[in-house]
């Protein structure tokens, strides 16, 4: 293979299209036996019952999907959420940006978001969800997230009552990136 047939294979591996959404809801894995994830897919849709347009996708992960809304407001639909009371949610996380799981694209996405949300007298705590078999190269993340969030913004990490918290939830070949207040996120 030549040079340039390198350079252009790598290159439409990298276009490769980011499948985006804007809410991620994940289910307790102990209420599968009791439930299956049409049920809960269906608890979903009647909590949104009086929200006008999303559209709910599938995983390949039985206790997750994935919301793409209309609206700009995910915060209505974790109210909506929380108001139902639905006992198999774990939790309901609205996603600032979806990259490819790559550490590099996670890690400066997550700085880029916090830079934008997050001012230097404020705290914050980082929560993965590493979901894949290829999460072993992902956990660095976990560890390079905090560090350099402190590093390049020069704010306080806290496991306790932080006033942001960066989660970051990996779907395999793409990872979606939340930076939220506590009380914009439902978790069961």
């Amino acid at each position: 293979m030549f040079p340039n047939q390198v350079m252009e294979k790598t290159v439409k591996n990298l276009e490769k299209e980011v499948e985006t959404f804007d809410l991620l809801v994940t289910f307790k894995e102990d209420i599968n036996s009791l439930y299956s994830e049409d049920d809960m897919i269906n608890q979903i849709e009647l909590a949104l019952d009086n929200v006008k347009s999303y559209y709910i996708k599938e995983t390949e992960f039985y206790n997750a999907v994935t919301l793409d809304l209309e609206i700009d407001d995910s915060n209505e639909i974790i109210r909506n959420l929380t108001e139902s009371s639905p006992e198999f949610i774990e939790k309901a996380v609205p996603i600032d940006a979806v990259v490819p799981s790559i550490s590099d694209n996670i890690i400066n996405t997550a700085i880029e978001i916090a830079t934008m949300k997050m001012t230097r007298e404020e705290s914050f705590t980082v929560n993965c969800e590493l979901r894949s078999n290829h999460s072993e190269t992902l956990e660095e993340v976990t560890n390079k997230v905090p560090c350099e969030v402190c590093r390049k913004l020069n704010l306080e990490y806290t496991l306790e009552t932080p006033d942001w918290m960066i989660i970051i939830e990996e779907l395999g070949e793409n990872t979606g990136i939340g930076i939220c207040r506590p009380d914009e996120i439902l978790i069961n």
